[in-house]
Protein backbone atom coordinates (compact mmCIF):
# COMPACT_ATOMS: atom_id res chain seq x y z
CA UNK A 1 0.00 0.00 0.00
CA UNK A 2 2.74 2.42 0.93
CA UNK A 3 4.62 1.60 -2.30
CA UNK A 4 1.53 2.29 -4.35
CA UNK A 5 1.07 5.69 -2.71
CA UNK A 6 4.70 6.57 -3.48
CA UNK A 7 4.28 5.60 -7.14
CA UNK A 8 1.05 7.66 -7.35
CA UNK A 9 2.81 10.70 -5.87
CA UNK A 10 5.76 10.34 -8.28
CA UNK A 11 3.44 10.30 -11.31
CA UNK A 12 2.39 14.02 -11.09
CA UNK A 13 3.23 17.53 -9.81
CA UNK A 14 1.91 19.24 -6.76
CA UNK A 15 0.09 22.56 -6.98
CA UNK A 16 3.07 24.37 -5.48
CA UNK A 17 5.39 22.95 -8.11
CA UNK A 18 3.03 24.06 -10.89
CA UNK A 19 2.83 27.58 -9.46
CA UNK A 20 6.61 27.83 -9.28
CA UNK A 21 6.96 26.61 -12.88
CA UNK A 22 4.37 29.11 -14.12
CA UNK A 23 6.12 31.94 -12.26
CA UNK A 24 9.49 31.01 -13.77
CA UNK A 25 8.03 30.81 -17.27
CA UNK A 26 6.38 34.23 -16.78
CA UNK A 27 9.69 35.79 -15.74
CA UNK A 28 11.47 34.25 -18.74
CA UNK A 29 8.74 35.48 -21.07
CA UNK A 30 8.99 39.05 -19.70
CA UNK A 31 12.77 39.06 -20.01
CA UNK A 32 12.59 37.67 -23.55
CA UNK A 33 10.00 40.29 -24.56
CA UNK A 34 12.11 43.11 -23.16
CA UNK A 35 15.18 41.81 -24.95
CA UNK A 36 13.31 41.51 -28.24
CA UNK A 37 11.80 44.98 -27.80
CA UNK A 38 15.27 46.43 -27.20
CA UNK A 39 16.60 44.72 -30.32
CA UNK A 40 13.70 46.02 -32.44
CA UNK A 41 14.13 49.57 -31.10
CA UNK A 42 17.84 49.43 -31.83
CA UNK A 43 17.16 48.19 -35.35
CA UNK A 44 14.64 50.97 -36.00
CA UNK A 45 17.11 53.57 -34.70
CA UNK A 46 19.89 52.23 -36.92
CA UNK A 47 17.59 52.19 -39.98
CA UNK A 48 16.37 55.74 -39.28
CA UNK A 49 19.91 57.04 -38.77
CA UNK A 50 21.08 55.30 -41.95
CA UNK A 51 18.23 56.87 -43.94
CA UNK A 52 19.05 60.33 -42.58
CA UNK A 53 22.74 59.88 -43.37
CA UNK A 54 21.91 58.63 -46.86
CA UNK A 55 19.64 61.63 -47.50
CA UNK A 56 22.32 64.04 -46.24
CA UNK A 57 24.96 62.38 -48.43
CA UNK A 58 22.75 62.57 -51.52
CA UNK A 59 22.01 66.27 -50.90
CA UNK A 60 25.70 67.14 -50.43
CA UNK A 61 26.83 65.15 -53.46
CA UNK A 62 24.15 66.77 -55.64
CA UNK A 63 25.10 70.26 -54.48
CA UNK A 64 28.79 69.56 -55.08
CA UNK A 65 28.00 68.36 -58.61
CA UNK A 66 25.90 71.47 -59.34
CA UNK A 67 28.65 73.79 -58.08
CA UNK A 68 31.27 71.95 -60.14
CA UNK A 69 29.17 72.39 -63.28
CA UNK A 70 28.51 76.05 -62.46
CA UNK A 71 32.20 76.97 -62.46
CA UNK A 72 32.68 76.86 -66.28
CA UNK A 73 29.68 79.18 -66.81
CA UNK A 74 31.86 82.14 -65.79
CA UNK A 75 33.73 81.76 -69.11
CA UNK A 76 30.56 82.69 -71.03
CA UNK A 77 30.74 86.28 -69.78
CA UNK A 78 27.09 86.49 -68.76
CA UNK A 79 25.77 89.56 -66.96
CA UNK A 80 24.37 87.28 -64.26
CA UNK A 81 26.95 85.55 -62.07
CA UNK A 82 26.94 81.74 -62.14
CA UNK A 83 26.75 81.56 -58.32
CA UNK A 84 24.71 83.99 -56.26
CA UNK A 85 22.04 84.12 -53.57
CA UNK A 86 18.41 85.21 -53.57
CA UNK A 87 17.13 87.52 -50.84
CA UNK A 88 15.63 85.85 -47.81
CA UNK A 89 12.35 86.63 -46.07
CA UNK A 90 10.66 86.09 -42.73
CA UNK A 91 9.56 82.65 -43.94
CA UNK A 92 12.66 81.51 -45.82
CA UNK A 93 16.41 82.15 -45.44
CA UNK A 94 18.48 83.26 -48.47
CA UNK A 95 18.62 80.56 -51.16
CA UNK A 96 21.56 79.47 -53.31
CA UNK A 97 21.07 80.21 -57.02
CA UNK A 98 23.26 78.59 -59.69
CA UNK A 99 23.68 78.64 -63.45
CA UNK A 100 25.17 75.29 -64.48
CA UNK A 101 25.96 73.52 -67.70
CA UNK A 102 23.85 70.57 -68.74
CA UNK A 103 23.85 68.40 -71.83
CA UNK A 104 20.94 68.99 -74.19
CA UNK A 105 19.75 67.17 -77.28
CA UNK A 106 22.07 69.03 -79.67
CA UNK A 107 24.47 71.15 -77.60
CA UNK A 108 25.28 72.33 -74.13
CA UNK A 109 22.47 74.17 -72.34
CA UNK A 110 22.43 76.36 -69.26
CA UNK A 111 20.23 75.30 -66.38
CA UNK A 112 19.20 77.34 -63.36
CA UNK A 113 19.31 75.51 -60.03
CA UNK A 114 18.07 76.83 -56.68
CA UNK A 115 18.56 75.36 -53.21
CA UNK A 116 16.06 76.66 -50.67
CA UNK A 117 14.62 75.81 -47.27
CA UNK A 118 10.82 75.83 -47.10
CA UNK A 119 8.73 74.53 -44.20
CA UNK A 120 11.66 72.58 -42.79
CA UNK A 121 12.44 70.80 -46.09
CA UNK A 122 15.63 71.38 -48.09
CA UNK A 123 14.53 71.54 -51.72
CA UNK A 124 16.33 71.61 -55.06
CA UNK A 125 14.64 73.32 -57.98
CA UNK A 126 15.81 73.38 -61.59
CA UNK A 127 14.66 74.85 -64.90
CA UNK A 128 16.15 75.76 -68.26
CA UNK A 129 17.71 79.21 -68.57
CA UNK A 130 18.08 81.41 -71.64
CA UNK A 131 19.81 84.76 -71.96
CA UNK A 132 17.73 87.85 -72.88
CA UNK A 133 18.42 89.81 -76.04
CA UNK A 134 21.58 92.00 -75.99
CA UNK A 135 19.58 95.23 -75.76
CA UNK A 136 17.15 93.72 -73.18
CA UNK A 137 14.26 94.48 -75.53
CA UNK A 138 13.03 90.88 -75.48
CA UNK A 139 12.92 88.97 -72.22
CA UNK A 140 12.75 85.20 -72.26
CA UNK A 141 9.71 83.85 -70.39
CA UNK A 142 10.63 82.20 -67.13
CA UNK A 143 10.45 78.42 -67.17
CA UNK A 144 8.60 76.86 -64.21
CA UNK A 145 10.81 75.16 -61.67
CA UNK A 146 10.70 71.46 -60.89
CA UNK A 147 11.23 71.00 -57.16
CA UNK A 148 12.81 67.96 -55.50
CA UNK A 149 12.68 67.45 -51.72
CA UNK A 150 16.15 66.44 -50.52
CA UNK A 151 15.97 66.45 -46.73
CA UNK A 152 13.22 66.97 -44.14
CA UNK A 153 13.41 68.11 -40.54
CA UNK A 154 15.87 70.96 -41.23
CA UNK A 155 15.51 73.65 -38.58
CA UNK A 156 17.91 76.22 -39.99
CA UNK A 157 19.99 76.82 -43.13
CA UNK A 158 22.69 79.42 -43.69
CA UNK A 159 25.00 80.08 -46.65
CA UNK A 160 28.25 82.00 -46.93
CA UNK A 161 30.32 82.66 -50.05
CA UNK A 162 34.06 83.06 -50.50
CA UNK A 163 35.38 86.06 -52.43
CA UNK A 164 39.08 86.13 -53.10
CA UNK A 165 39.30 89.81 -52.22
CA UNK A 166 37.29 89.87 -48.99
CA UNK A 167 37.02 86.29 -47.69
CA UNK A 168 33.81 84.75 -46.37
CA UNK A 169 30.69 86.88 -46.82
CA UNK A 170 27.10 86.15 -45.69
CA UNK A 171 24.54 85.21 -48.32
CA UNK A 172 22.62 88.44 -47.72
CA UNK A 173 25.62 90.41 -49.00
CA UNK A 174 26.14 88.26 -52.11
CA UNK A 175 22.83 88.61 -53.94
CA UNK A 176 22.85 89.42 -57.63
CA UNK A 177 21.84 93.04 -57.05
CA UNK A 178 24.47 93.63 -54.35
CA UNK A 179 27.22 92.01 -56.38
CA UNK A 180 26.41 94.26 -59.33
CA UNK A 181 26.24 97.38 -57.15
CA UNK A 182 29.51 96.51 -55.44
CA UNK A 183 31.25 96.07 -58.79
CA UNK A 184 29.98 99.44 -60.01
CA UNK A 185 31.24 101.16 -56.85
CA UNK A 186 34.68 99.50 -56.77
CA UNK A 187 35.77 99.89 -60.40
CA UNK A 188 35.14 101.63 -63.68
CA UNK A 189 33.73 99.95 -66.75
CA UNK A 190 36.22 98.68 -69.31
CA UNK A 191 37.11 100.78 -72.33
CA UNK A 192 34.72 98.75 -74.49
CA UNK A 193 31.78 100.34 -72.70
CA UNK A 194 30.38 97.16 -71.15
CA UNK A 195 29.84 96.90 -67.44
CA UNK A 196 32.41 95.06 -65.35
CA UNK A 197 31.64 91.47 -64.44
CA UNK A 198 30.53 90.85 -60.86
CA UNK A 199 33.09 89.22 -58.55
CA UNK A 200 33.27 85.44 -58.71
CA UNK A 201 32.28 83.32 -55.73
CA UNK A 202 34.83 80.51 -55.53
CA UNK A 203 33.68 78.77 -52.35
CA UNK A 204 30.42 77.97 -50.57
CA UNK A 205 29.91 77.27 -46.87
CA UNK A 206 26.65 75.57 -45.92
CA UNK A 207 25.43 75.29 -42.32
CA UNK A 208 22.40 73.14 -41.49
CA UNK A 209 20.72 72.60 -38.12
CA UNK A 210 18.82 69.33 -37.97
CA UNK A 211 17.58 67.50 -34.87
CA UNK A 212 19.39 70.17 -32.85
CA UNK A 213 22.67 69.12 -34.46
CA UNK A 214 24.82 71.54 -36.47
CA UNK A 215 26.15 70.29 -39.81
CA UNK A 216 28.85 72.32 -41.58
CA UNK A 217 30.09 71.66 -45.12
CA UNK A 218 32.51 73.71 -47.21
CA UNK A 219 32.53 73.36 -51.02
CA UNK A 220 35.51 74.47 -53.10
CA UNK A 221 33.92 75.68 -56.32
CA UNK A 222 37.05 76.53 -58.34
CA UNK A 223 39.26 73.82 -59.76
Amino acid sequence: MRRANLLRRRGGFTLLELLIAVALLSILAVLSWRGMDSVLRGRDHIVGTSDELRGLTVAMVQMEEDLRRAWPIRLLGLAEPPISFTPGSDREPPALSLLRETSGADAMQVQRVVYRLRDGVLERGFSLWAAPSPDNSQQVPATPFTWQPLMAGVQQMEFRGWLGTSGWQPASALGIERLTQGTAQQGQAPSGGTSAAPPTISGIELTLVRNNERILRVFAVGN
